[in-house]
């Protein structure tokens, strides 16, 4: 047999963080190797050491991060013990890395073809910009494009063209398409998966989505804590997990139970907390004829009851968010009507203090959200204050009041804190109490979970449910995201180019799809995890076979 050097070998990989008490470790001991052109999906929750892996392989690991032990080779290149100019020769030309936010990884200020150049240029590669673009599927026409004319997907496609760029045997996607729906999501994996079949590089693939990885890779390692717990093969791992905390992160995937019936509500149709009646928002004007040249939002009429949870679902660029934003008066409607509780939303720059705020939102990144030099308690104490009849509130009662509601508790060990000493879903649930503090009848959330790890993310599905039935709120749901709508929602709506295509209860909607997109929302969902038992759905093995 002949002897085969590993794309990847890691040895005993121990790193740690310096800080004031010590250092304190993040990778313990790990050991694990990729063969050329396998496919590894490396698995687990924020705060595991997924990406402090990723960092430590390129030796992009930057203070206060610090390497205490172990062996990394790369097609046997020790990079370790490399000097500085070995190691930067190294990156692109033999392993690179694409990282989760692909708008963090673009110079805003330069076109996509100087940026692509430039990697080209670096490295001598031999492929021209043009066809790094035609590779991952993007017109080479958008290559005098900046970044921020691209879209999500687009934008991540450049980076992984860069990434493939120099032909390197190993590239390490590190979260690439978290933020992205998935529909996007499924052809960009549809894409490295080509890709890889055509040129032979291995891949190892960092998430916490298990699902994913049962429809991409060929071998999971799962990590916990800093250490790996369970190496398996995805057939094998599918059949079954053999660690306990194996079987609590697929278990913590919201899944639709087909077998349970309809939970049918009893809805107060007659006063529907949100109304709207061909509602339209159109951006920019051509100015040859006075045409909109964007129509986010055409013609949409809708209804939700008091206490009902609607899921409204769609790809990015749907008009979705543009939706959820006119009806808490953040966006204004180019024409149709929106009620609320029986008012017209109000413009948030005519509100006044005794404005009705029948309905509020809670944001997909709460972390923008809030003011990083303000306390936790500032904020919600500033929501109740603003909120009318605030005068008749013991506010500090109220702020504490709150926390609980959200199951921040103790609220005293949260008042002083400020939001970057706040996990993930800790912030979440500050977004949702404080978009409670105005008492509102609609609860407008707006990807609420899709940053989120899968625990993390039912957890909070499950709070929503929860302030709707204690709290008497109904809850606009939005998301592209089907196995979570199923998951929360009373009813779903589709909407697709600014118009709702289909609409009905959830498991009607999700079990029998009546419309073309629908069906393609619910076939793109990673693992088979949106479709009834006894169906398969292998979209990125056919697609690239």
């Amino acid at each position: 047999m002949p002897d085969i050097t590993p794309a990847l070998e890691i040895v005993d990989l121990s790193v740690g963080y310096a800080g004031e008490t010590g250092m304190v470790p993040a990778v313990d001991g790990v050991s694990f190797s990729i063969a050329p052109g396998e496919f590894m999906g490396l698995a687990g929750e924020s705060g595991c050491g997924k990406s402090t892996i990723a960092q430590s392989i390129l030796r992009l690991l930057r203070a206060p991060g610090i390497i205490t032990g172990g062996d990394i080779r790369i097609a046997g290149h020790d990079m370790l013990t490399s000097d500085e100019a070995k190691v930067r020769e190294l990156r692109w030309r033999t392993a690179s890395i694409v990282l989760q936010n692909s708008l963090t990884s673009l110079n805003p200020v330069k076109t996509i073809k100087w940026q692509l150049q430039e990697v080209l240029d670096r490295g001598g590669g031999s492929k021209s910009p043009a066809e790094l673009l035609q590779m991952v599927d993007i017109d080479p026409r958008r290559l005098n494009a900046f970044p921020h004319e691209l879209s999500g997907g687009q934008r991540q496609r450049v980076v992984i063209a860069m990434a493939l760029a120099l032909s390197p045997q190993l590239v390490i996607l590190d979260e690439p398409t978290t933020a992205l729906d998935v529909i996007v999501q499924q052809e960009i994996f549809v894409t490295v998966k080509a890709l890889q079949q055509q040129m032979g590089f291995a891949v190892l693939l960092i998430t916490h989505d298990l699902p994913l990885l049962f429809d991409v890779a060929d071998r999971i390692a799962v990590m916990k804590d800093g250490k790996i717990v369970e190496t398996a093969t995805v057939e094998a791992f599918r059949r079954h997990q053999e660690h306990p905390y194996s079987r609590t992160l697929l278990s913590a995937t919201p899944r639709i139970d087909f077998a349970t019936p309809d939970v049918i509500r009893p809805k107060d149709v007659a006063h529907p907390v949100l109304e709207t009646a061909h509602l339209v928002k159109a951006y920019g004007t051509n100015p040859l004829t006075g045409r909109s040249m964007l129509m986010a939002i055409n013609d949409v009429s809708f209804r939700l009851a008091p206490r009902e949870i609607v899921a409204l679902v769609g790809a990015s660029g749907s008009g979705k968010s543009t939706f959820g934003r006119m009806v808490t008066g953040l966006t204004r409607p180019s024409s149709g009507d929106i009620i609320v509780d029986g008012h017209t939303p109000v413009p948030v720059s005519r509100r006044r203090k005794s404005t009705p705020r029948a309905a509020q939102m809670v944001f997909q990144d709460v972390y923008g959200s809030l003011n990083p030099l303000h306390t936790i308690g500032h904020h919600l104490r500033r929501a109740v204050i603003s909120a009318p009849h605030a005068q008749k509130v013991d506010v500090e009662a109220r702020v504490a009041s709150l926390l609980t509601e959200v199951g921040l508790t103790p609220p005293a060990s949260y008042l002083d804190r400020r939001p970057h000493e706040l996990s993930g879903g800790q912030r979440q649930r500050v977004g949702l109490a404080r978009a409670l503090a105005a008492s509102p009848k609609l609860l407008v959330a707006d990807e609420p979970v899709s940053m989120l790890d899968v625990s993390i993310r039912r957890d909070i599905l499950n709070l929503i449910a929860r302030l709707r039935d204690e709290q008497g709120v109904a809850v606009l749901y939005i998301t592209h995201d089907m196995v979570s709508a199923g998951y929360i929602a009373d009813r779903i709506a589709v909407m697709h180019r600014g118009q709702i295509v289909e609409e009905g209860p959830a498991k009607a909607i999700l079990m029998h799809p009546q419309h073309e997109y629908t069906r393609r929302l619910i076939a793109a969902v990673p693992g088979g995890l949106g479709l009834p038992d006894g169906h398969t759905d292998n979209h990125l093995t056919e697609a690239t076979t």
